[in-house]
């Protein structure tokens, strides 16, 4: 638990007279008059203090008051109560020079202080995507009904992918037999996407052989 305070003078003829009754307030930066974390006066002194108590409320804070603007107005002060998060880092004033390898950690950032904005696309993995794979056994024979289909009995094999996805996703057909396998059809319906796979030239294969992998951000 922090507290913190702050004393509100004037000067008069080369002295200074507490204000009293003024409405002071900690804000994040953008944040709202109304929500703000009000400072009470002790007494008629002129000194406003808080408890900052729980972690999630450690950090930087503009201080506003009502002096002028019953709405409230930025004083031009700021304060840092316990930790400093990232609402108290401007633009641009870490550089990767500022950094050794290593010293930032997933333990050091504060949570929910870096969205996707914040990063490079080069940042993101492919186990960040949504994605999934599916092969043979999961497809259907249009003829047979057969999982794995018939390739000289069946001409397509459907697919119906697990996930539901918001737009249409990249698919990748990996063929594993002797056999001419393409990606014939693909159909988003209510977020379920039926994916259909045409079968070629047979060649020498019997039992269809594959894997299909589908990507979406």
């Amino acid at each position: 638990m922090f507290k913190y305070g702050i004393s509100y003078c004037i000067m008069e003829e080369g002295v200074r007279k507490p204000q009293s009754g003024v409405d002071v307030r900690l804000l994040r930066p953008g944040g709202d008059w109304q929500a703000g974390i009000p400072l009470i006066e002790t007494g008629d002194t002129g000194y406003y203090e808080c408890f900052i108590e729980d972690e999630k409320d450690y950090g930087f804070y503009e201080i506003w008051d009502n002096r002028s603007d019953t709405n409230g107005s930025v004083s031009g002060k700021y304060c840092t109560i316990g930790k400093l998060d990232a609402r108290g880092l401007q633009n641009r004033c870490i550089y990767g020079n500022h950094i050794e390898d290593g010293a930032v950690t997933a333990s050091k950032i504060a949570q929910h202080s870096i969205t996707a904005n914040h990063l490079d696309n080069s940042t993101f993995k492919l186990n960040k995507l949504q994605h999934e794979i599916q092969n043979e056994y999961r497809g259907v024979g249009d003829n047979t009904q057969g999982s794995p289909a018939r390739l000289r009995d069946d001409r397509f094999i459907n697919h119906t992918l697990d996930k539901e996805y918001a737009e249409p996703p990249h698919l990748i057909l990996t063929n594993m037999c002797n056999a001419h396998l393409f990606i014939d059809n693909a159909k988003t319906d209510k977020g379920l996407v039926t994916v259909t796979i045409g079968i070629g030239a047979q060649f020498e294969g019997e039992e269809a052989k594959y894997l299909i992998l589908a990507i979406s951000n």
